[in-house]
């Protein structure tokens, strides 16, 4: 049976999103998932 991994980067700034594109280069089996805030919404 094969665990499902995944990564949660909360914030993109600063190093969260080079820190998602490098996991999802280094292994594309991660699940990649960036959570960011907007002004009026959060986005996912």
């Amino acid at each position: 049976m094969n665990e499902k991994k995944s990564f949660i980067v909360i914030g993109c700034g600063g190093a969260g999103g080079p820190a998602a594109i490098l996991t999802s280069n280094i292994n594309p089996d991660v699940d990649v998932t960036v959570i960011r805030a907007e002004p009026n919404f959060i986005v996912r």
